[in-house]
């Protein structure tokens, strides 16, 4: 871990060196410019005095004024950063927040229409009993539970998969161009991954279930109706006692009205 900070102060320190040497160098050669006039036509011992001291002055009121702004404009770069993060991903989890992973998704259908047809599969996974748990165990053992649940969904995808964080007890997951036998495998190494995870807080046992909703789309979906078939698949699953998958596959009915088979 330290090794890592390390790194990255190394990598943060690099451009300030840079940017302080050059503009320093920079200073160093226009105020020996200009001093070079100012003492044309002076004896050689005064001129070069004259022009090697205007350019070493130069470069020592430069180099620390410059290393300031350089470290100030670095600073501000990593405040940018780290407050564009934070509003796209959710604080505790840091999956992706609700809206940036419907816009993501809506953006895939964009792509798709210059693109032929594209297909993909969205899965809603919702923590089961949570509520149970909150009352029995407390809130932040809540949290370490969303936590938990987070990091396993998260370790289950792809590079290029989203994750978001759609409601209290609630992920989305979309994985584009994934086929219906990969997104089944995705979802059934989450649950069973969760299934497997006791946490204990005290000496009693917290044992953990997930309930999935999914739905395979091809060609162009909204992430409303993607959404209300995954969500319709996952109150089935609760339905028929949870820690189980519910899977469908959304077609297009010749009027153009998407249906699902299962």
């Amino acid at each position: 871990m330290d090794n890592n900070g390390a790194g990255h102060s190394g990598r943060d320190w690099a451009p300030i060196v840079r940017y302080s040497l050059l503009g320093t160098a920079a200073c160093a050669v226009v105020a020996a410019g200009a001093a070079a006039v100012l003492f044309s036509g002076q004896p050689d011992g005064t001129f070069w005095r004259g022009v090697i001291g205007a350019g070493a002055v130069a470069s020592l009121v430069a180099a620390p004024l410059l290393a300031l702004v350089a470290n100030e404009r670095r600073k501000f770069a990593s405040l940018r950063s780290e407050v564009s993060r934070l509003s796209s991903t959710d604080a505790l989890t840091s999956c992706l927040n609700s809206g940036v992973f419907a816009n993501l998704i809506d953006a895939f259908r964009g792509n798709s229409a210059s693109g032929g047809r594209r297909q993909g599969a969205l899965l809603v996974v919702e923590i089961d009993d949570f509520r149970a748990i909150n009352a029995k165990f407390g809130h932040a053992w809540g949290d370490e539970v969303l936590k938990s649940v987070a990091g396993t969904i998260k370790s289950s995808v792809r590079a290029g998969d989203l994750v978001g964080r759609i409601g209290g007890e609630e992920f989305g997951i979309f994985l584009p161009g994934t086929s219906r036998e990969n997104a089944e495998r995705v979802a059934e190494r989450i649950r069973g991954t969760v299934s497997d995870t006791i946490l204990e807080p005290g000496a009693r046992q917290l044992p953990l279930s997930v309930s999935v909703g999914a739905v395979l789309f091809e060609d162009q979906v909204e992430f409303d109706d993607l959404f209300r078939h995954a969500d319709d698949r996952l109150s089935e699953a609760k339905a028929r006692g949870r820690n189980r998958i519910e899977f469908a596959e959304l077609s297009d009915q010749p009027e153009g009205r998407p249906s699902y088979d299962s």
